[in-house]
């Protein structure tokens, strides 16, 4: 019997697609051995989870082959775990924690490992409960418990549960302060005159090898899922402007409220974007293409993304023929104003695709000033020269003329702080 070998076990309703090949991605991503599937079709039933007459067909095969572990999807109940367990005789465990285990092995930073910790105990908590009741059912087998025994065992389940509630609170907190920094982070690159561009896009559809090739970074670079698990944000060029990059964690279907709601605080960086570059794998289906693509819209959707320019950065192009290619684009388009096709591994079209993400932000005012040669005049300009682009400057005998090109909300500042003088929009 091989260490990590998984029997797949997929439940469906009629009419759904089935995502077998991506869960064995997700498996295999984990470290399982994948030795079996099973595509069960039909509605949910209450005990297993599946029909009584599937669960023992697969009993049947479990006896056969003995993995070591059966992964079933999309997800399961504390009770109908434990019931499967018991008929099975193997460990089972669901979607959402064979994706938790990925998170865990990726995690690098201090906010992700706290937000895996979070979601692990908040999806997990159920089945602490349900596993503690079970032991105490085991220990009292024979005559019935009295209730001074099952009174003493509920108090060490309370106990149990209260520590992993204060453990929870305390996480909450540390993250709290992670986000605060990070906002303060960002109202200085803000301040600064910074757009910023987020990277988005499903779990390993390139978005990690787009954001190192356009960052020089050295970001992880692997072909599994969930690489990322926190924002890196890195600035790059763009002319005329001054602009961070952020590769926000990878969306993925079907994942649960606790898992979702873990990664809330990384998520919501993207709804702060001035401009989203939705990354989609060309080498896909069409229809996984437009399942994955729904999958993005519909997480926006979730985070309240609204009304920011998206640009489709249509990537992988050097795994399909251009047939392929042109259509993959051209299906985009009908929901795109923007999208490019590129390869992100061979740097091919990237400078496309900065074009394009120069014409989405928002468009710079560009004013015309003169004001007093004074030293209050000289740190205005030095700032201006921070957060815009500032060209024809001269001076003449007592003032300074010049024009800058700023962002809309440093354009507030400025007049705010305008040392005398005036300024003149030109656009």
């Amino acid at each position: 019997m091989k260490p990590l070998s998984a029997l797949l076990v997929q439940r469906r309703e009629y009419g759904e697609p089935s995502l077998l090949d991506e869960f064995e991605s997700i498996a295999t991503s984990a470290g399982y051995d994948v030795v079996g599937e099973f595509d069960i079709i039909g509605a949910e039933h209450g005990r297993f989870g599946i029909s009584i007459g599937k669960a023992d067909e697969i009993d049947e095969w479990i006896r056969v082959h003995e993995p070591a572990f059966v992964l079933f999807s999309p997800h399961l109940k504390s009770t109908q775990m434990f019931r499967l367990m018991e008929k099975w005789d193997v460990e089972v465990r669901d979607r959402p924690q064979v994706i938790l285990e990925i998170f865990s092995r990726h995690a690098q930073t201090r906010q992700a490992k706290l937000q895996i910790e979070q979601a692990r105990l908040e999806y997990e908590l159920p089945f602490m409960k349900h596993q503690a009741r079970m032991r105490l059912q085991r220990e009292h087998t024979g005559d019935r418990p009295t209730a001074q025994q099952i009174g003493a065992g509920e108090d060490i389940l309370n106990l149990r549960l209260n520590q992993i509630q204060n453990r929870l609170a305390k996480i909450r907190e540390k993250l709290d302060k992670i986000s605060d920094v990070q906002k303060l982070k960002k109202k200085r690159r803000n301040d600064l005159g910074f757009a910023e561009v987020t990277l988005a896009g499903y779990t390993n559809a390139g978005k990690s090898t787009l954001h190192a090739k356009l960052t020089d970074s050295n970001a992880e670079i692997a072909d599994e899922l969930f690489t990322t698990l926190s924002t890196k944000a890195s600035r790059i060029s763009i002319p005329g402007r001054d602009v961070v990059l952020t590769d926000s964690v990878g969306f993925i279907s079907d994942l649960p409220p606790k898992l979702f709601q873990a990664f809330d605080t990384t998520l919501m960086e993207i709804t702060d974007a001035d401009v989203i570059v939705l990354v989609v794998d060309a080498s896909d289906s069409l229809a996984e293409m437009e399942r994955k693509i729904r999958t993005c819209m519909e997480t926006f959707g979730r985070i309240g993304v609204n009304s920011i320019p998206i640009v489709a950065a249509l990537n992988k192009i050097d795994l399909v023929p251009d047939k392929i290619r042109n259509h993959r684009k051209a299906v985009l388009e009908s929901s795109f104003e923007q999208v490019i096709p590129i390869s992100a591994k061979n740097e091919k079209h990237l400078d496309v695709l900065l074009r394009a993400v120069q014409n989405a932000l928002p468009e710079l005012h560009k004013y015309s000033l003169s004001v007093p040669n004074n030293d209050k005049s000289m740190s205005f300009i030095s700032w201006l020269h921070d957060v815009g682009e500032v060209e024809n400057q001269s001076f003449e005998g007592d003032t300074i003329r010049l024009q800058a090109s700023i962002t809309p909300k440093n354009a507030k500042q400025m007049m705010n702080n305008l040392p005398g003088g005036k300024a003149e929009r030109l656009n």
